[in-house]
């Protein structure tokens, strides 16, 4: 007979292996910490996010300098055109021309300004862009010498998982609600195979390829209502799979996620000196680790180093806009 309710709720998993297997050891965690440190850059993102903002800030004046220059020459063409008129209405010329040799200087100036703006602005952003080389440089260095590390991480649990002592043994209490007239091995024998997934599906070191050894249920009782709990051990033949991967991946951040970046404004937004999105909100695809983060609108601009571990969301609110 098969019970009309079926519901399994996890009261305690404790699991003991009788040959002990580490995701990463001590030593593996302590090389971990000296890559970081060796390679910190918390400094330069500092630097170089502060030279980005102002570089963005000489370009918007550099625009507005370029729209002064235009309104300037416009006044020297209205000035032209009265010219005529002004010859002969005036008594005294001379100070119309003294205005429009003045416009002339100005906007000989300005043009004069232009150029050089122009010219200090593609320098510096070259510069800029140098520094962020450096610092990606150093990253690529960070990850190969991450990715030798993951490399011997891997070896080392693929032999231990291989050696005949590897058995991953777990104890298992839960509690369940069957039919009330089901029989507890009734009961017990139906959920075996969910009892054996789920276990399979929460330990990073099980997988659909890992042999089941033994299940053991070591006791059960059921209430008249159907409500049953009880207690199994499991022992498996652990084998090296994709979760492990997964894992090592994350924790020695050599994955990438999607972080959210929202603010209050159309904002420009850069991530280590490349232009990601504009908008309120964006979905950039970083890497897991230490980014360098600009928001730019118009002469404002916010700028953070953020510690990616997971999807993050970073919001930027600007002031009196």
């Amino acid at each position: 007979m098969r019970y009309s309710k079926f519901t399994i709720a996890l009261l305690c998993l404790c699991a003991s292996n009788s040959y002990a297997i580490e995701l990463i050891t001590a030593t593996e965690n302590q090389t971990v910490n000296q890559i970081e440190q060796k390679f910190e850059i918390d400094n330069l993102l500092i630097s170089i996010n502060d030279r980005l903002s102002n570089h963005k800030k000489s370009e918007y004046d550099y625009d507005s300098l370029l729209i002064n220059i235009e309104n300037e020459k416009e006044n020297y063409n209205k000035a032209i055109l009265a010219l005529p008129n002004a010859i002969l209405t005036e008594s005294d010329p001379s100070n119309y021309f003294k205005g429009i040799e003045t416009l002339i200087k100005k906007i000989d100036s300005l043009e004069k300004k232009s150029v050089d703006d122009e010219i200090k602005n593609k320098e510096n952003y070259q510069d800029i862009l140098k520094q962020y080389e450096v610092i990606n440089s150093q990253r690529v260095e960070k990850s190969a010498q991450l990715f030798t590390l993951k490399k011997e991480i891997v070896n080392r649990i693929v032999t231990e998982l291989s050696s005949s002592d590897s058995v991953k043994s777990v104890d298992l209490e839960s509690s369940m609600t069957c039919s009330k007239f089901q029989s507890i091995n009734e009961c017990l024998k139906d959920t075996e195979k969910y009892t054996v997934k789920n276990t399979i599906n929460s330990d990073p070191f099980l997988s659909d390829k890992s042999v089941l050894l033994s299940y053991k249920v070591i006791d059960a009782s059921m209430n008249m209502n159907g409500e049953l709990h009880y207690k199994v051990n499991m022992t498996f033949k652990p084998s090296y799979n994709n979760k492990i991967e997964s894992l090592l991946n994350e924790k020695l951040g050599l994955k990438s996620t999607v972080i959210t970046l929202t603010s209050n404004v159309d904002a420009d937004w850069y991530v280590d000196g490349t232009k990601v999105g504009t908008g309120k909100k964006i979905h950039p695809e970083v890497t897991l680790g230490k980014h360098g983060i600009v928001a730019i609108y118009k002469t404002m601009k916010k700028s953070t180093i953020e510690t990616v571990e997971t999807n993050a969301i970073f919001n930027y609110k600007f002031g009196k806009v």
